[in-house]
C-alpha cells in the first residue's frame, strides 16, 4: 500500500516508521525540517510541501491540532490533488466541528474520511506499535486501513460510520485522563500537608485500588516532581480539554471537572511550565497552597 504521512512529531514519527517496517511504500511531509531523516534512512520518500504528497492510497495526518490539519488539507490545496480513491485517515485529536468539516470536504469530492485518533504514550507505546486506535468512518474504508492500524496499534476499536464519534471518544478519554491526574495532584497535596511521605503514598496508591498504567506513570512523575521530558505537553492538554468542553457545550452538557483542569493548565503556562508534561498541574496545585490568600 502506498501511504502518505503528514506530521512527524513525537507520536507521528514512530507511527510512520512502524508502517514503513511493515513494507508499505511511504511518502512523508513535516513542517519542521529534519524530522524525516530516520524515515528516509528506512526507505521513505520525503516531500517539501503537503500538496506534493502524490498519488497515495491512504493519507494519514497526525498534526498538532485542527487548524494545522485544515491548513495541510485546504490551504495547501492538497485536498483537491489527492486521488479520488484515496482514504484520508486523521490521527490528530481534532474538535468535532473540524471532523465534520473534513468529512464534508472529502464527501464533496467523492472521497472518504476516517477519524482514527490514537491512545497511548508516545515515548514507549508508539515506538513499540502498541497504541490503541479509535476509529470511525465508512466500514469498508476502515477495513482497507486495518493493516495500517495493525502496524501502529495493539487493538483497533471502531465506533460507527460517523468520524465525529471517534473524536468524541478521544476527547472523552483525554478528559478522563486529565481529571484522574487532577485527582492525584490534589491527593498528593492533601497528604503532603499532613507530612505523609510522597513515595510511601505513591507505593500505597499503585499497589491497591489504583494499580493502573495511568496512575503508575503519571503518579510517578508527581511523586518525583519531575515533569520533563513531556510525554504530553501542557499546551496540547489545554487544547484537548477546551475541545472536550466545546463538544459538551454543543449537546448542552456541563463538565465541571473539565473547567477545573482547564484553569490549572492555564495557570501552568502562566507559571512557566509550557514545555512540561501535563501532569505538572500537580505542581500548580502545590503552588496554589503556598500562595497568600487574597
Amino acid at each position: 500500500m502506498h501511504v502518505g504521512f503528514i506530521g512527524l512529531g513525537i507520536m507521528g514519527a514512530p507511527m510512520a516508521l512502524n508502517i514503513r517496517k511493515r513494507g508499505h511504500t511511504l511518502t512523508v511531509y513535516n513542517r519542521t525540517p529534519g524530522k524525516d531523516r530516520a524515515l528516509i534512512a528506512a526507505g521513505a520518500k520525503a516531500v517539501s510541501a503537503p500538496q506534493d504528497i502524490g498519488a497515495v492510497d491512504v493519507l494519514i495526518t497526525c498534526v498538532a491540532d485542527g487548524p494545522a490539519e485544515e491548513a495541510m488539507l485546504f490551504e495547501s490545496g492538497l485536498i483537491d490533488r489527492l486521488p479520488k480513491e484515496c482514504i484520508h485517515v486523521s490521527c490528530t485529536t481534532l474538535g468535532v466541528d473540524t471532523a465534520r468539516k473534513l468529512t464534508a470536504g472529502h464527501n464533496k469530492r467523492g472521497r472518504v474520511f476516517v477519524a482514527a485518533p490514537v491512545l497511548g504514550r508516545a515515548v514507549d507505546m508508539a515506538p513499540a506499535g502498541k497504541l490503541f486506535v479509535i476509529a470511525a468512518g465508512p466500514p469498508d474504508a476502515i477495513a482497507r486501513c486495518m493493516p495500517l492500524f495493525d502496524a501502529v496499534g495493539q487493538r483497533t476499536f471502531t465506533f460507527g460510520p460517523d468520524p465525529a464519534n471517534a473524536i468524541a471518544v478521544k476527547l472523552a478519554v483525554n478528559f478522563m485522563g486529565l481529571t484522574n491526574i487532577e485527582g492525584m495532584a490534589e491527593a498528593f497535596a492533601l497528604t503532603a500537608q499532613y507530612g505523609v511521605d510522597r513515595s510511601a503514598f505513591y507505593e500505597f496508591l499503585t499497589n491497591t485500588l489504583f494499580s493502573t498504567p495511568l496512575y503508575k506513570s503519571y503518579g510517578k512523575l508527581i511523586e518525583q516532581d519531575n515533569f520533563t521530558p513531556a510525554n504530553f505537553a501542557v499546551p496540547l492538554g489545554l487544547k484537548d480539554i477546551k475541545l472536550a468542553i466545546e463538544a459538551a457545550e454543543r449537546v448542552n452538557l456541563a463538565l465541571p471537572a473539565a473547567n477545573v483542569v482547564r484553569d490549572h493548565l492555564v495557570q501552568a503556562i502562566a507559571q512557566g511550565y509550557r514545555e512540561e508534561d501535563w501532569s505538572v498541574i500537580a505542581r500548580v496545585v502545590a503552588n496554589n497552597l503556598k500562595a497568600p490568600p487574597r
